[in-house]
């Protein structure tokens, strides 16, 4: 078990409400980290039975059981934090922690436990929850949405994501939504334009198996460039060529297939202007064949 912290540390208990992909991964990572996970709960009791027991923890069957740790975390889906919320308004919480995972909700969602003597933030790990073993194997080292205006939970938080080997973005007052519109341009929005580019492929006849392969070692390279290259020198193609001829026949062929797609390809392309710009590249050609065929 961790050595008693010091100021800026944390080695309390922590009691985890939601036995989901997100409050289990960061439950068994923690606890891994050696820190003490002293409760677990569920609205699915077999849920918050079987990661208790795995943690050596106890099954939290009421509020007043959660609240008697010194950090509660809210890892329960976003509609749901004001029904939690609204459950323990009868708790004295001076002195405790309360936060949430959401990435869209800013910590003021949890304010009427503030009035409880609560020090309220949230901790968002900008990270795609698909299962819970590879959250496991491959949350650690990310990023760390933490708010908090309060000390210590702010210290807290920052030592629970270096634990875990991550990164704190600290998120001021008022800008949580922005933050969760860059991660989902990032994440939801490229598995978007994948599947656009599936579908285009799958018009010329690909077979699926080898369309899968085309795009898949396209992605990969490409993460692999931003990792080691960065901004703006990871794009690549015919906008920092500025290769003309390529850019009108790419527009000719997606309007045959559906003028939306068309449209987007250059709205895409006008959102990577300040790039070009950096790399060098006169973006008024390029403009002049996005102009000439909105005409």
């Amino acid at each position: 078990m961790r050595q008693p912290a010091a100021d800026d540390d944390f080695s309390g208990k922590i009691a985890v409400v939601g036995a989901g992909r997100v409050g289990s991964a960061l439950a068994r990572l923690w606890h891994r980290a050696g820190f003490r996970i002293e409760s677990i709960a569920s609205r699915t009791p077999g849920h918050a039975e079987a990661l208790a027991a795995a943690l050596s923890a106890r099954v939290a069957r009421s509020p007043h059981e959660s609240a008697e740790a010194d950090l509660i975390v809210l890892a329960v889906p976003d509609d749901a934090i004001k029904d939690v919320v609204d459950e323990w308004r009868d708790l004295a919480l001076d002195g405790r922690g309360v936060i949430h995972t959401s990435g869209a909700h800013d910590r003021m969602v949890l304010s009427p436990l503030a009035a409880q003597g609560a020090q309220i933030g949230s901790l968002h790990p900008a990270f795609p929850f698909a299962a819970v073993d590879l959250a496991v194997d491959r949350l650690p080292g990310s990023a760390f949405a933490v708010e908090a205006v309060d000390e210590p939970l702010r210290c807290w938080l920052i030592a629970l994501v270096k634990a875990l080997e991550g990164h704190a973005l600290e998120v001021p007052p008022g800008a949580k939504a922005l933050y969760h519109a860059a991660l989902v341009f990032a994440s939801n929005y490229t598995v978007t334009l994948y599947s656009l580019a599936d579908r285009l492929l799958a018009a010329i006849g690909a077979e699926q198996e080898s369309a899968r392969a085309a795009l898949d070692g396209l992605l990969a390279g490409t993460v692999a460039n931003l990792r080691e290259r960065g901004l703006p020198e990871a794009l690549t193609g015919p906008l920092v060529r500025a290769d003309l001829g390529t850019l009108r026949a790419h527009l000719a062929a997606l309007h045959a297939v559906d003028p939306a797609l068309a449209d987007l390809y250059a709205g895409l392309a006008r959102a990577s202007y300040p790039m070009l710009t950096q790399r060098g590249v006169d973006t008024a050609s390029i403009e002049d064949i996005f102009r000439q065929a909105d005409s």
